[in-house]
């Protein structure tokens, strides 16, 4: 730097002593304060008839032992550079608060160097247009990333970048920065992002944090106050830098970008509690677990905890990932982040007190609105109480209309206010709280592994009672989840006896609370926690632990409740669910568990709710159990409900037991709907595994019943759906004529039921399983009801009659429509030769006479191709002539290519295999030259299949020939991401790298040029594969296997399409 300025110095101002550049500095009047000011310092105004001067610098030059470059703010580089071939002055600066002198250098502005900032003001109003307005004047031009960053460089090289305010220059951050964090498919959307990224395209989504940097030391050198959203990207591209180092192990520079985000973090963090603002820099505290950075990152936890009343979901995720991994916290940032927290508890518990006071939910509204799970039925909603009083601090004027969730918000209050109550004291107690937070992080992030103190250690009776109750809700709620986790998966013995031995231990700890210092507990959290003790028990099977359980319940008193007062049994039911599957699990007999669930409790409601849970939750694993439950059931008076007898009969077809189906469809404790949900469970078994699963016959008995099943249930499309897929199956079983009668009957009870397409189809299923008499009479029913599809119907039956030799059927309904008999014994002689070994010679003239009275493509196309088919090649090139006169060009096109495809396989083999060659390229002359033929790629691939087909050409030449089939368009494999398949290198060389140059020709004609889509499907593999069959029978096998790898990468690269048989054009 010391060196540039000497030299600009001699060459502008003509200094040959360098003694003279410093010699001007004292007698220059002006001094200039140091770049590190908060507002920017306005320059003098210019003299009279002079230019302004310009605010540039070439950068700040430090005067001490030894000179180096001084940077405001710790940045990178200097500042950007100047334009030259102005009278430069350097000014003497002041002196920093460390004692160095910092000197700055000023350039007054010649008039000249004022024609280049006129040529770009234009530019400049657009680019500010881009950035603040919501539109621009021109939409048809809009700035793309790169033309941005190539302007803002071309200005800061002229020296241009003083036209810039402060607000472009945060805009212009703002932009790259946005860019910077954005992938493709998934834009930066949070906070600071601009909101000009809607209209970026995703290939400009890249880091710029290099340009972002440049930007804001510019800023910094023009003077303008660096705003809450430059130091946010400023920190995020210094983090980014920071694990750059990280990943190369230089600890020394990620230490020093880590001071440096710092003080941005400084600046902004008390500006927003938006979790990218904090996010960033703490999870970078993280990585460098040394006692300075995990004492900071305690110190803005804990400023973070105290500042949010709602602590954002991923802040919270984040601090308990960092509990667990953070075990060697010192003891003074435990405390600082405990401490925050019991000023949350505290503050939480105002306004509990408040809540419980208040008459009326509007009350509340005020309040930010938040989502807890409700109603709290484990030990993993307490957690979520705990969680949400300790963390949320969210209250919800519809929870406070349910006294029972109140209930559990007031007692999570008052436990988290006596675990941490004393958090400000440097004493054991703060270990104890610590394990509190760990626990609760173990739980939400569902880990596995966790070591602490036991709640004994605690002097204060209160608090240990309160930390017990916390941490016995916590391992119920870690337990619940890992064996939830492991659901179906055998445990070993040694594992199921430690974790009966964890429960035995919690539970004694639990119970032998003294009343006088537990906390105030509701019945409804006592019951949940007893509750959730009974579904451990029972999941591992330890029968003491369920019969303890079961006596503390009634010793407590936690059955007892007022029938005046509904709330006063919240609770109740899931204790007794819990009581009785648990009884049942540990291998008590049914009327033993139940017994002993009537000790506790008479209320039937509770009885039937708890049997209905065991049902339920045997018909998973075990359905011929839940039914011998739901007899037991009935046989002690206790009626099971609709929803499990339904379910069980679901389960049992699952499973496959069919035998109760007649039972399940007239049950009378079901409703139309239950019944119709086993029968539709029953008929898609029926349909997936026929007769496996139910036999045919059993479908058909009980058909009657599901038609009359369909006028009781509201909505008939899904009990409708499953029947007409399961008559489908029935025609192939034999009962055509039976399905056909059940079809009269749905159309006469529910006309509006059937539509024409089931129609169509239940009559193709007849005709393709050749019930061809079931066919007539069902078109004779149909046609009644849709007689604008009859026609089409007709002409489907007539098909496949005269396919089916069914002469006798085809001529009555030849004879019922406007078919004539000459027609008819022509189609008919026709379809029998089509189909012989031998053919026989028969009359093709009267085709012509029919397609001459009514005009039909598709019945021009179908006898063409006939005719070609039978040999009858001039008798298709008659009826094509009169094609060409009456069709589009389309339809003359498809006419062709018939053509040209069967005389390609009707060639007598006694020709040569040229004579075969000439033969398909005379008929394709003939096809342009008389008939005015418009060939397409179907065209080009029948023409080159002969060629290849006919063993006219060698492994060298049919090679060449696969160069010059890409050469016109064909490809060669997928391109990268924004290009087309086969690109432009590929198509020049070849695969084979034959570089043949010559044009394809077939017979001496050339194969034509075509612009039409190219079609992977329909065009691309079917010549591709002729390729492969070549090589094959040339024995280049090597040349095959290359074609063979083309189709598969092309296939790759379009799977989704490929799996939904769609076909797709090579280039898109």
């Amino acid at each position: 730097m010391l060196r540039w300025t000497l030299q600009t110095v001699r060459v502008v101002g003509g200094c040959a002593d360098v003694r003279q550049v410093f010699r001007s500095i004292s007698n220059d009047h002006c001094t200039s304060r140091p770049l590190t000011g908060s507002s920017p310092r306005p320059f003098p105004p210019p003299r009279r008839g002079l230019p302004p001067l310009l605010p540039l610098c070439a950068g700040h030059i430090t005067m001490s032992s030894s000179i180096d470059l001084h940077v405001a703010e710790s940045l990178d580089e200097s500042g950007p550079e100047t334009v030259t071939g102005v009278k430069t002055t350097i000014h003497q600066g002041t002196t920093t608060a460390d004692g160095v002198a910092v000197h700055h250098i000023e350039r007054p502005a010649d008039p000249s160097a004022f024609s280049t900032e006129r040529i770009h003001a234009s530019s400049l109003e657009r680019l500010r247009s881009f950035l603040h307005d919501h539109s621009l004047d021109d939409p048809m031009s809009p700035y793309s990333a790169r033309q941005i960053r190539h302007r803002y460089l071309l200005w800061k090289r002229e020296g241009s970048l003083r036209h810039l305010s402060s607000h472009d220059m945060s805009s212009l951050i703002s932009f790259f920065g946005t860019l910077s964090m954005s992938t493709p498919g998934k834009p930066y959307k949070s906070i600071y992002a601009h909101r000009r990224l809607p209209d970026m395209p995703e290939v400009s989504f890249c880091p710029h944090w290099h340009l972002v940097l440049g930007i804001c030391r510019d800023k910094q050198w023009l003077r303008y106050p660096l705003l809450q959203s430059d130091l946010y990207w400023l920190m995020r591209a210094r983090l980014v830098r920071f694990w750059e180092h990280v990943r190369c192990n230089d600890k020394g520079e990620a230490e020093r970008l880590l001071s440096a985000a710092k003080r941005c973090y400084d600046a902004i963090c008390d500006s927003s509690l938006h979790p990218d603002v904090h996010l960033p820099y703490l999870q970078a505290l993280r990585s460098l677990p040394s006692p300075e950075h995990v004492a900071d990152f305690a110190v803005h936890v804990g400023a973070i905890f105290v500042r949010s009343r709602r602590v954002h979901w991923s802040i919270r995720d984040f601090f308990y990932n960092s509990v667990l991994s953070l075990p060697t916290m010192d003891q003074r940032s435990k405390q600082e982040i405990l401490s925050s927290i019991a000023e949350r508890v505290a503050n939480e518990g105002a306004g509990i007190s408040l809540a419980n006071d208040a008459k009326s939910p509007m009350d509340f509204e005020h309040r930010e609105i938040g989502i807890l799970p409700s109603p709290w039925t484990d030990a993993r909603g307490l957690v979520a109480s705990l969680e949400h009083v300790t963390f949320g601090g969210v209250w919800n004027g519809q929870w406070l209309r349910a006294s029972a969730d109140s209930q559990i918000l007031r007692w999570a209050c008052a436990l988290a206010a006596r675990v941490f109550s004393t958090a400000r004291d440097f004493d054991a107690p703060s270990d104890l709280q610590w394990n509190c937070l760990s626990l609760l992080a173990l739980v939400r992030t569902r880990s596995t592994e966790w070591t602490g103190r036991n709640a004994e250690s605690a002097s204060d009776p209160v608090q240990r009672a309160a930390i017990m109750e916390w941490q016995t809700v916590c391992v119920l709620a870690a337990m619940e989840n890992l064996l939830h986790s492991s659901a179906g998966d055998a445990m070993a013995l040694e594992v199921v006896q430690g974790f009966c031995g964890v429960l035995r231990r919690l539970w004694h700890d639990w119970t032998t609370i003294s009343p006088s210092a537990a906390p105030p507990r509701p019945l409804y959290v006592s019951r949940t926690i007893c509750a959730s003790f009974l579904k451990l028990a029972g999941h591992l099977k330890d029968k003491s632990l369920v019969d303890g359980c079961r006596e503390y319940t009634v010793s407590a008193n936690l059955w007892t409740f007022k029938e005046s007062d509904p709330l006063t049994a919240a609770g109740l039911q899931t204790l007794a669910n819990e009581q009785l599957y648990a009884a049942l699990v540990c291998g008590t007999f049914f009327e033993r568990a139940l017994v002993d669930l009537v000790v506790c409790t008479s209320d039937m409601d509770l009885l039937r709710g708890a049997v209905d849970t065991a049902v339920l939750r045997y018909a998973r694993s075990d359905p011929e159990h839940a039914q011998e439950l739901l007899s037991w059931a009935r046989h002690r008076g206790i009626a099971p409900s609709s929803k499990a007898i339904t379910y069980v009969g679901v389960a049992l077809v699952r499973h496959g037991d069919s035998s109760h189906i007649e039972r399940y469809i007239s049950h009378p404790r079901l409703s139309p709907e239950e019944r119709a949900q086993v029968v539709i469970a029953h008929l898609r078994m029926f349909v997936a595994y026929g007769r496996r699963f139910l036999e045919p016959r059993t479908v058909m008995d009980v058909s009657p019943s599901i038609i009359s099943l369909l006028g009781e249930v509201t909505d008939l499309k899904p009990l409708l759906k499953s029947l007409w897929s399961a008559l489908l199956i029935l025609i192939r079983e034999g009962y055509a004529a039976r399905v056909l009668s059940f079809v009269k009957d749905i159309a006469a009870q529910h006309p509006a039921a059937l539509l024409k397409s089931d129609y169509t189809e239940l009559l193709g299923a007849l005709l393709r399983h050749r019930r061809l008499k079931v066919a007539e009479r069902l078109l004779a029913h149909s046609a009644l009801i849709h007689p604008d599809l009859a026609s089409h119907w007709k002409t489907m039956a007539f098909l496949r009659f005269a396919g089916s030799r069914a002469n006798r059927l085809a001529s009555k309904l030849a004879k019922s429509t406007a078919v004539k008999g000459p027609v008819l014994r022509a189609v008919l002689a026709l379809s029998r030769a089509v189909r012989s070994r031998r053919r026989t010679n028969v009359s093709t003239l009267c085709l012509a006479a029919t397609y001459g009275r009514a005009s039909d493509p598709a019945v021009a196309c179908r006898a063409i191709h006939l005719l070609v088919r039978a040999g009858r090649t001039q008798a298709a090139k008659k009826l094509y002539e009169q094609v060409c006169r009456q069709e589009s060009e389309g339809v003359r096109t498809a006419a062709g290519n018939m053509i040209l495809h069967g005389t390609a396989h009707r060639a007598p083999r006694s020709r040569s295999r040229g004579q075969r060659v000439r033969t398909i390229a005379y008929v394709y002359k003939t096809l342009v030259d008389r008939y005015g033929f418009v060939p397409d790629r179907v065209t080009v691939n029948i023409l080159l299949k002969t060629l290849l087909l006919s063993k006219t050409l060698d492994a060298a030449e049919t090679r060449a020939m696969f160069d010059a089939v890409l050469a016109i368009g064909y490809p060669s494999g997928p391109a990268p991401t924004g290009q087309v398949e086969g690109n432009d290198r590929a198509r020049s060389s070849g695969v084979f790298s034959t570089k043949s140059k010559a044009l394809l020709s077939v017979g001496g004609v050339e194969i034509p040029q075509l612009s039409s889509p190219l079609m992977y499907a329909r065009h691309v593999r079917p010549l591709y594969k002729t390729f492969v069959k070549a090589f094959h029978l040339l024995g280049d096998v090597q040349a095959a296997r290359k074609v063979v790898g083309i189709l598969k990468n092309l296939e790759a690269s379009n799977m989704k399409r490929l799996v939904k048989g769609k076909d797709w054009v090579v280039g898109s």
